[in-house]
């Protein structure tokens, strides 16, 4: 073969090498791309109470139908909404659907998630939460195991109403704004799943209508496929949150009237709706294998496409259905007659089944030897809609396990429609086993969109030898499912007599006792393995932060814990139960002390582990004893020599280390007390066995040779330096030898003084015990081993620790230290710093210590330096005194594990085990619900009404010409829930009290507050269903021909008047109540701050059925009272509004007041026999009838205290006062009156012009004393002791410089003075006075010093009441008092004129007189900056419409590069408007100069409108940052106006901002830049020039200067009472304010509601809230001056809860919990918190306290316990030590023991108390052993009793 040959052979080979190797990759390809999916995991909810796939299965599996009524927990008006004629108006004649129970309920606090964002959030959402958590869980996945994987979320869900009712609503959505958008997106569904779960894969939310599911699944599938995914939770969720479905298919004639899908059938008739939710986890099927993840099913393939342009967007396309079957069949790879059911789309209407079944015998029904099988889960639930898909997944899924075809209901024959016999497909009218075939068994799943999007999907059963869930305990049909394989080898049967440990968790107590108890349920139906059943439950569910643990040795024993678990019994015999402590593990080595005779024998011969390492210390110790470890354990002789127990307690400890080590438990630290020092050293790998053996064993022997005999030791419970000042007398003989806690110390020395230090102790009470040995480690004594220590000891070879060994002879962690001969001298002569040790451990943040030790000794001293140091640490043992067994060190895991240890569960349980399939988690589920928006009738402002924010009130509107005012609403119980609970003779009535509060709401509205008089003149019933319409008027008083009383300063007459909706619309309306409002404040409110009052105590147990007895029955939302207290003529109580009623919009709720009645009613002491007061037991019921001086101090109150004193007969007086005791309401008198049940039985705003606001300066009362000033230059001038409350700085004006530059100068030290204010500790109770002149007001001169006023106004935002703005008469002397009297006024902000001070307000404008002027002449032009932006082209637009102007100059950084100057300048070109895009940078002056000179025509008007934002709070500014904002404002503007001043101008506008008005909040910077714009337009009009600075508010539409505010700071900002404007509204305040003569004009819009209800209003908006603002209340006892006085009055307990109530209460009220629970140990994060709710709780805390709180306040301490601790070291010191609380308590409990009389019964139940409770603190709280004492003592005679005394507990 030539050269040339041999190069073609190799270059074939070569080529068929490559050949090969690219179709083995094509082949890969594939495969990938077609390979199977596996159903790892389901989980579903569907009508009928199906909560579960084996739910679902028996529902379809009997025939069930699960259509039922609708729900009538849900606001829907039942009674209006059915109607049978379908063409009826907003009904529906569909009567029954399928509906979930308890879609409301959800466990929010389980997902992170507040309460009131829960109550946001769509069901749908919720639901698929829940879902997804289940299906991960039943594919034996824990699903925090998940966080950070590519796991992918395909969520199936529809658009809802659930929360767009409220977005809509008039008046908004109250406390829930801010919540709603992201609670109502239908793209944050898949995403919420994502964040909880932390999944990192794809997050798609799919909305196909009904094929919405099935496309979720298709496209998880692919993700897979494409590895994009490597686990996909897929599915779909459906509720029907409004009845608005039901009422449009009606008009399309599209429901079936009873609500059921009669599939195929011949008598279908539309389509049934339904709701559910279900989710499948997937994952390719060479992964679930390789995973060992049970093979539920196979998604063999799938295919999605559309009807496209068909004969209707809504109408089923039957082609289309035809190509998307083929097309998954070849996706799947099998040909049509390898499927033998398909689980039709089969929605009943006559349309769509007739098309679905006419495509299945297209393509299934032909070629056949066997029929395809036809059914629809949709026959048994109704069509769930977006959760179809996945039901009928889920259906098919166990049908092919269970080997059964359930029946399709309702087909009394088959639709005649379609020709059945053209194909071999037939219905499945009768249960049918699955037919036999040679292959797997094969389904088809079809679903079909009303959007035209089909979905076709193949599933095959699990394959053999794939792994696979247990099967249910149904029958099997022909071929039983896999059998379940386990992805490990068998297991071996335990051994008898081995402790099981079975590990629960859950997020709270409440959810762990529901595990127990569903795992409880579960098991009786279960015959798994004990040991199977604990492996399944440690490796196959999430270790939440509450865990409990079962022992038991069977089968019994663990299902009796686990019930008495269950039960809340978390002290019975085999449970063990905790809290995670986060923080790292430390080995704990305790010194001599723990030794016992046998201890560690029992382990040797039952743990492999440990016995080991005994034997290797043996071998270790060997050579330097001459005995053996082994046989001196069990020798009580032998361990009283110091020479065999320390290496036998040395070995031990060695050897409980491994063993912990070897369950998978280890250490992140270690430290050593005394020798135990040693074994940390080994353990710890700073020595090796020999050298540790050699060390304990040569010193050991030293100590008996040479100390014994001579010394001794004394344990004193002190502190280490009341020990020393205790033994100072004994000079030398005596010295500390070891601190080892707070309240620990052991003394050394001589034997004689040592005797008599014990009798010392004894004569002065000190409970001083003596050490059991005879030297005197830690003293002088141990001199005379120094040179033979370290003779004997030399060349011993320390390594560097590979754990960190934290020392107990330095107390602190070892740093470069050798672990030499000299240090193990030092470790013997120097005392023990094991206190310190402790706290290094603690400050480095581990919390969970573990004693190794054959007897736990340092337990209470750990955990007594943990306390002082106000840590949540955890310590235990790993023995105990003769229970050294197994059993007993497994109960020491299972305690650390509880604690947040995670073990090898592996070693626990043995390898080989088998998983079971588990109960899901036990969710703690409460109802939440957002109720449908009180008002129905549209949009108030929309019909020229006036929304008055009140839920009794739907509008109003003031009355032309009589000056009166009239509101109008409606009352039903599906709007007012509440209502149902207040009813009287069996017939719902509106409360007096909800009469009052429409009295007071009314009066505030025409600025009478006070309601004089309200009397009652017939009771107003509320239908069951239906509506009362009502209406309140007022009338003009007399200044309008009204009946008031002039002479009074004015009254105005009130009445109300109802009418039922159902009565004809010319019928009556009955007058219910009349009544007279004022404006007269009355008398100071009585306060209530001595609490609980001085009077006795009366039981109110039965007062409720009382009531009821006399014709009152109240329900849970009446039932406010909680106690109550009489003395003579007075009751005082405590009334809670419940959590599940809101308050928002009320001033002070009906139910709450109405409760506050209730207490007259109440009879005896509590605790005693009386009756209830004989009065409530009247035949008809006391209802009060006239109301006299109503007066509400206080608005949004939720617990309240109460005074009702008796005036006379059937009169009170009331007052109602808040948690702190400050005035809520006050009533001179309410008089009451039998009410006969005969009487029972009866029948946005308005149009004005919009018109911008203005800042007018008022006059305020000068002070009779001036403030305490000192005028300094700077800060440093400030001397440090004795300064006064006010510090002034006055700026000087710079006239050389230029406007700008003085700006920047002015605004640069000014920030300086702000940080260092608020940082420096001394200035916190001072305030800083910043003086100017001619920055503020008409008059205002200097825009430079005016840039000061926006810089502080928005600090004095950021941190109320630190700062104060004086702007001086111009003309004034340094020294004129009029400074100092105006900073007495305590205003703010002040102008100082002719030496009066003024406060700024803002006012409405008034109406403009002068008729409008052109703004530019036909040749004139108008020069626009920063007007490329949104709104400048708004603006371009609108000058040339509106006003005409034919030439525009805009100036911009782009100029025509800008995006749209294009279109914009065509679009104007259209209206005759020439427009010239300038780019130029309007801040530099030779730019702008050029470009004014480059006009063609005449500059006629200005408009600058440029601006940069940079926002940050005060703390976070520069002067860099400061300059950056500066320069396109006030830059510019100085240049414009010098460089314009020889044009002819007729406008010179610019644009401010209200920032600059009432300080923007992190935005010190711009509202610097706005406030110069606004003085140089002041001082243009001075100068004769045209100017008008325009302070805008917010605009709806997103342009530059607010495309940052994102959806929650808009919502604060309306919330503040802020509203957007729209384009038409500030186009409309633009042209207004040309026509006014103001220089600085306001165009906002302000909500005067929100100003009313919102807190810390500026005090320059106060005139425009809607009436006088009034404080929030109060919920607990907070706030003042007097808080931490109150607090110390308290004992140390009281006085730690009071605190913690306050604060969790805030942080309740936050959240929306209302007043209930807030986990202390549950980070903010987790708990919901986001930034609005964490500002939110700061100013909160702030008002409650008084303290000042950074802003930063919850990111600083994340958790509300941490929170907590700092709130109380600023207001009340350091915490005490516990043992001091704990001392205190037992003197109390000492004198109330002195001061009982008992009887011997009593005295012997009160004695086993005492003793348990000591029996429980001596054996260290160890659970198993007090369960042991507890029963001994129980069951004791009496000798039996002091036996056990003296021996069991007396040596614990």
């Amino acid at each position: 073969m030539t050269n040339s040959d041999s190069r073609i052979v190799e270059a074939l080979r070569a080529s068929l090498k490559e050949t090969e190797r690219l179709r083995e990759q094509n082949r890969e390809l594939v495969a990938a791309a077609t390979e199977p999916i596996a159903i790892v995991g389901m989980s579903c909810r569907y009508p009928g109470g199906v909560s579960s796939p084996e739910d679902l299965w028996r529902l379809a599996e009997s025939g069930a139908d699960a259509i039922g009524p609708f729900p009538d927990d849900r606001g829907w008006d039942l009674a209006n909404l059915f109607d049978d004629d379908p063409d009826s108006k907003g009904r529906t004649y569909a009567r029954g659907a399928g509906f979930l129970t308890g879609v409301a309920d959800f466990d929010p606090a389980f997902f992170g998630i507040s309460p009131r964002e829960a109550t946001t959030m769509d069901p749908q959402q919720r639901l698929l939460l829940e879902a997804s958590w289940e299906a991960v869980e039943r594919a034996r996945i824990d699903p925090v195991s998940l966080r950070g994987s590519r796991t992918g979320v395909f969520a199936g869900i529809m658009a809802s109403t659930y929360g767009m009712r409220q977005l809509m609503a008039p008046g908004g959505a109250g406390e829930y704004e801010g919540y709603l958008g992201n609670g109502s997106l239908g793209s944050v569904t898949s995403g919420r799943v994502s964040y909880t779960l932390g999944l990192e894969g794809p997050a798609v939310t799919v909305d196909t209508a009904c094929s919405s599911s099935l496309v979720a699944i298709h496209l998880a599938a692919q993700s897979l496929r494409r590895g994009e995914s490597t686990l996909a939770l897929a599915g779909g969720a459906t509720v029907m949150s409004t009845p608005s479905l039901f009422i449009e298919f009606s008009r399309q004639r599209a429901m079936s009237s009873d609500g059921r899908c009669k599939s195929f059938s011949s008598t279908a008739d539309g389509t049934g709706w339904s709701e559910g939710v279900g989710v499948v986890l997937l994952e390719r099927l060479s992964d679930a294998r390789r995973n060992g993840h049970p093979v539920l099913a196979v998604l063999r393939g799938s295919a999605v496409n559309q009807d496209g342009a068909s004969n209707g967007l809504t109408a089923p396309n039957g082609p289309a259905q035809q190509r998307v079957i083929r097309a998954a069949l070849a996706d799947a790879g099998v040909p049509s007659t390898g499927v033998d059911a398909v689980e039709a789309h089969g929605t009943g209407t006559r349309l769509g089944d007739p098309i679905e079944a006419q495509a299945l015998l297209a393509t299934y029904g032909q070629g056949r030897e066997r029929p395809l099988w036809l059914g629809s889960l949709k026959s048994n639930t109704g069509h769930t809609q977006a959760a179809a898909g996945v039901g009928g997944v889920i259906k098919m899924v166990q049908a092919m396990r269970h080997g059964v075809l359930p029946r399709t209901l309702h087909v009394e024959e088959p639709t005649p429609q379609v020709d059945w016999s053209a194909g071999e497909v037939r219905l499945l009218t009768e249960r049918t086993p699955w037919p036999e075939v040679d292959r797997p068994r094969r389904a088809g799943v079809s679903a079909f969109g009303v959007s035209g999007t089909n979905a076709h999907v193949i599933l095959e059963e699990a394959p053999a030898d794939a792994p696979a869930a247990t099967p249910s305990a149904a029958a099997p049909g022909p071929r039983p499912a896999p059998a379940s394989v386990s992805a490990c080898p068998p297991a071996s049967d335990s051994a008898a007599g081995t402790p099981v440990l079975w590990p629960l968790s859950a997020s709270d107590g409440a959810a762990l006792r529901g595990q127990a108890a569903r795992l409880a349920s579960w098991l009786a139906g279960s015959d798994a393995e004990p040991a199977d059943v604990g492996w399944s439950l440690a490796t196959t569910r999430a270790a939440l932060d509450h865990r409990a643990v079962v022992i038991g040795e069977d089968r019994a024993e663990l299902l009796a814990a686990l019930t008495a678990l269950a039960d809340g019994d978390t002290g019975a015999a085999g449970t063990v139960t905790g809290r995670v402590t986060e923080g790292g593990v430390v080995f704990v080595f305790p010194g001599q002390g723990s030794q016992w005779v046998g201890m560690g024998r029992e382990l040797v011969a039952e743990s492999p582990e440990f016995a080991a390492s005994m034997r290797r210390c043996a071998d270790a110790l060997a050579p330097h004893v001459d005995w053996d470890l082994m046989e001196v354990l069990g020798d009580e002789e032998a361990l009283r020599r110091v020479d065999v127990v320390q290496p036998a307690l040395f070995s031990v400890m060695v050897s409980l280390a491994a063993l912990w080590r070897a369950h998978g438990i280890e250490p992140a630290a270690v430290v050593g007390h005394s020798q135990g020092e040693i074994a940390a050293a080994h353990v710890a790998g700073a020595l090796g066995l020999e050298d540790a053996a050699r060390v304990v064993a040569l010193r050991s022997q030293a100590i008996a040779a040479t100390l014994a005999g001579h010394g001794g030791m004394v344990s004193v419970p002190r502190s280490a330096e009341d020990t020393a000042a205790l033994i100072a007398s004994f000079g030398a003989q005596l010295t500390v030898a070891a601190c080892n806690g707070p309240h620990s110390t052991t003394v050394a020395g001589d034997a004689e003084a040592v005797e008599e230090l014990l009798a010392r102790c004894e004569e002065q009470g000190v409970r001083a015990r003596r050490v059991p040995v005879d030297y005197a480690s830690h003293s002088n004594h141990v001199a005379s081993l120094h040179e033979r220590l370290l003779k004997e000891l030399d060349g011993i070879r320390p390594q560097r620790p590979a754990v960190p060994f934290y020392s107990g002879l330095t107390g602190a962690l070892l740093d470069e230290t050798p672990l030499t001969a000299a240090y193990w001298y030092e470790n013997l002569r120097n005392p023990v710093e094991f206190t310190r040790a402790t706290e290094a451990l603690l400050d480095d943040g581990h919390r969970l210590f573990i004693e190794c030790s054959a007897h736990p000794v340092l337990t209470a001293a750990l955990q007594d330096t943990a306390d002082r140091a106000d840590t949540d640490a955890t310590v235990l043992g790993s023995l105990r005194r003769d229970r050294g067994g197994r059993d007993r060190f497994l109960t020491s895991l299972a305690t650390a594990y509880v604690h947040g240890a995670e073990p090898s569960w592996a070693a626990v349980h043995g390898r080989g085990r088998r998983p079971v399939d588990l109960p899901t988690y036990a969710f703690q589920r409460q109802r939440f619900w957002l109720a449908g928006p009180v008002v129905t009738g549209g949009d108030a402002a929309s019909l020229g009404l006036d929304a008055p924010g009140h839920p009794l009130l739907g509008a109003g509107t003031a009355l032309p010409g009589s000056g009166g005012y009239l509101f109008t609403s409606r009352l039903a119980l599906n709007a007012q829930p509440w209502l149902a609970d207040h009813v009287v003779h069996g017939v719902t009535v509106l409360p007096g009290t909800a009469l009052v509060e429409l009295a007071v709401r009314a009066g505030d509205q025409v600025g009478h507050p006070v309601v004089e008089e309200l009397t009652v003149l017939a009771p107003l019933t509320v239908p069951a269903t239906g509506g009362v319409l009502l209406r309140v008027t007022v009338d003009g008083g007399p200044e309008n021909g009204g009946p008031g009383d002039g002479a009074t300063g004015g009254t105005r007459a009130l009445q109300v008047h109802a009418r039922h909706e159902d009565e004809p619309a010319d019928g009556p309306w009955t007058l219910h109540a009349t009544g007279t409002l004022g404006r007269d404040a009355g008398t100071e409110p009585v306060h209530l701050r001595a609490w609980p009052p001085a009077a006795t105590e009366l039981d109110v147990t039965g007062l409720y059925g009382s009531l009821q007895d006399t014709g009152l029955d109240y329900g849970d939302a009446f039932r406010g009272l909680g106690r109550v207290w009489r003395s003579a003529d007075e009751t005082f109580a405590e009334v809670t509004l419940p959590e599940e009623v809101g308050q928002d919009g009320f001033v002070l709720h009906p139910a709450l007041f109405d409760a506050a009645l209730h207490a007259v009613a109440a009879g005896g002491p509590a605790g005693g026999t009386d009756g209830p007061d004989p009065r409530a037991a009247a035949p008809s019921p006391l209802i009060p009838f006239v109301w006299s001086g109503v007066r509400l101090h206080a608005g949004n109150a939720r617990s309240v205290r109460v005074r009702l004193t008796r005036t006379a007969e059937d009169t009170l007086a009331i007052d109602v006062c808040d948690g702190e005791g400050a005035p809520v309401a006050s009533v001179t008198s309410v008089v009451a009156r039998p009410l006969d049940p005969a009487r029972l039985t009866g029948p946005g705003r308005a149009t004005s012009p919009l018109l911008p606001y203005r800042p007018h300066w008022q006059p305020v009362p000068v002070p009779r004393q001036p403030a305490d000033l000192l005028l300094v230059d700077d800060l440093d001038s400030v001397p440090a002791q004795g300064a006064p409350d006010h510090i002034a700085v006055r700026l000087a004006p710079d006239p050389a410089a230029a406007p700008a530059d003085a700006a920047r100068t002015h605004t640069h030290r000014v920030l300086g003075l702000l940080q260092r204010w608020a940082a420096e500790p001394r200035f916190a109770d001072a305030r800083l006075v910043v003086v100017t002149r001619g920055a503020a007001g008409d008059d205002a001169t200097d825009p430079a010093q005016a840039a000061v006023w926006g810089l502080v106004r928005s600090a004095q935002s950021e941190h109320p009441g630190r700062y104060v703005l004086v702007d001086e008469d111009p003309g004034a002397d340094e020294g004129s008092p009029a400074l100092a009297t105006a900073v007495a006024t305590g205003e703010p902000q002040l102008l100082v004129r002719d030496g009066v001070p003024h406060a700024p307000r803002l006012r409405r404008a008034d109406p403009p007189t002068a008729g409008e002027r052109p703004l530019a002449g036909p040749d004139g032009t108008v020069l626009i900056t920063g007007g490329s932006g949104g709104l400048g082209r708004l603006l371009a637009r609108h000058l040339a419409t509106r006003h005409g102007v034919r030439h525009l100059t805009v100036l911009s950084r782009r100029g025509p590069a800008a995006p749209g100057t294009r279109e914009l300048a065509a679009e104007l070109a259209a209206s005759d408007t020439a427009v010239t895009f300038v780019a130029c940078d309007v801040s530099d002056r030779a730019a702008l100069t050029a470009a004014l000179d480059s006009l063609d025509r005449p500059l006629h008007a200005v408009v600058h409108a440029a601006g940069v934002l940079d926002d940050g709070v005060i703390e976070a500014l520069t002067p860099d940052r400061i300059d950056t904002v500066l320069a396109p404002k006030a830059d510019a503007a100085a240049h414009l106006d010098e460089l314009t001043r020889d044009h002819d101008l007729r406008a010179f506008v610019l644009f401010s901002s209200v920032a600059g008005i009432v300080g923007g909040l992190g935005q010190g910077n711009y509202s610097a830049a706005n406030t110069f714009l606004d003085a140089l337009a002041t001082a243009r009009r001075h100068c004769g020039l045209p100017a008008t600075s325009l302070a805008w508010g917010l605009w709806e539409q997103d342009g530059d200067m607010t495309a940052h505010l994102g959806t929650g700071r808009r919502d604060r900002l309306a919330r503040g009472g802020l509203l957007p404007l729209t384009d038409e509204q500030g186009l409309a305040l633009f042209d207004a304010a040309l026509l006014a003569d103001d220089a600085v004009q306001v165009p906002v819009r302000l909500d005067p509601r929100a100003l009313r209800d919102g807190d810390g209003l500026p005090p320059i908006l106060r005139d425009l809230a809607a009436s006088p603002a009034r404080r929030t209340a109060a919920s607990a006892a907070s706030g003042g001056p007097g808080l931490a006085e109150r607090l110390a009055q308290l004992p140390p307990t009281g006085r730690e809860q009071a605190l913690a109530d306050l604060v969790y209460a805030e942080i309740a009220g936050v959240l929306g919990h209302g007043t209930g629970p807030v986990d202390p140990a549950r980070p903010f994060k987790d708990l919901g918190f986001d930034s609005l709710t964490a500002v939110e709780l700061r100013n909160r805390l702030t008002a409650a306290t008084g303290l000042r709180l950074p802003t930063t306040l919850v990111f600083d301490h994340p958790t509300p316990a941490a929170l907590l601790a700092s709130v109380r070291t600023r207001l009340l010191g350091e915490a005490p030590a516990p043992s001091e609380s704990l001392l205190a308590e037992l003197d109390r409990i000492d004198e109330a023991f002195a001061a009982i009389e008992t009887s011997g019964e009593e005295r012997s139940v009160l004695t086993a108390r005492l003793q348990t409770l000591l029996a429980k603190w001596r054996a260290g709280g160890d659970a198993e052993d007090t369960t042991d004492a507890r029963g001994a003592i129980e069951n004791a005679s009496d000798d039996e009793m002091f036996a056990l005394i003296d021996t069991k507990i007396g040596t614990a």
